[in-house]
């Protein structure tokens, strides 16, 4: 599964950016799930007291869950934390967030504002404007929303849940050389490739804890 979010402020141009992206992932055969975060502190979806979810919550039921003819909705009395929201979409090659920065994951911005560590590139109001932003290239979906989703194929890492955003480690001491040239990662992806490589090496005969490991593929 990949996951990368779309941040800027109201009017960016994110829902946009969002919703082309979605529909060309699709169109190339891909199974694709969004989160939306809303930045409304008095948000409910189902605020009316007259409401049996409502009244089934008032009641003291902790989890409510709505199941109508073509839908079903889970009603949590909290704010979920991004990375349990997203077990959810386990068998989802891809994951949409708009408006989530509370993940480590690559970003799309869609305004400077919001300039972030994992910033990958810029698109929405701001894409169609040029051709790179602080040197991050720019991409106008509403005239080519492929060439978005190629950058975006090509970019985005697998999502990997052992990854722990809480960790107070800044970084991972990771060196990636493609054809002798390193590539230069930001702490969140060092940690991801860190941990899918040991996730496999300190099951293997020989592994002890501590110890340097090189890997070396061509």
């Amino acid at each position: 599964m990949k996951v990368f979010t779309v941040v800027g402020t109201s009017g960016s141009g994110k829902t946009t950016v969002i919703e082309k992206v979605v529909a060309e992932l699709a169109r190339r055969g891909y199974r694709v799930g969004s989160v939306k975060e809303i930045h409304f502190e008095a948000f409910e979806i189902d605020p009316a007291p007259a409401s049996n979810t409502h009244r089934h919550r008032s009641a003291g039921a902790a989890l409510v869950t709505a199941r109508g003819y073509r839908e079903t909705d889970v009603l949590y009395p909290e704010k979920l934390p991004m990375r349990e929201i997203l077990r959810h979409y386990r068998g989802y090659d891809w994951v949409a967030l708009e408006g989530v920065d509370d993940l480590p994951v690559p970003a799309v911005l869609c305004t400077l504002d919001k300039m972030r560590e994992g910033a990958i590139c810029v698109s929405g109001r701001l894409g169609a404007q040029a051709s790179e932003f602080e040197g991050l290239p720019a991409f106008n979906v509403l005239e080519d929303a492929g060439a978005l989703c190629d950058f975006l194929e090509a970019r985005v890492p697998d999502y990997l849940e052992c990854y722990d955003p809480e960790d107070d480690d800044p970084g991972a001491d990771v060196t990636l050389r493609v054809d002798g040239r390193e590539i230069r990662m930001v702490p969140f992806v060092q940690k991801i490739l860190r941990n899918a490589v040991l996730g496999v090496v300190q099951e293997l005969e020989g592994y002890e804890e501590g110890v340097e490991v090189e890997v070396r593929v061509g």
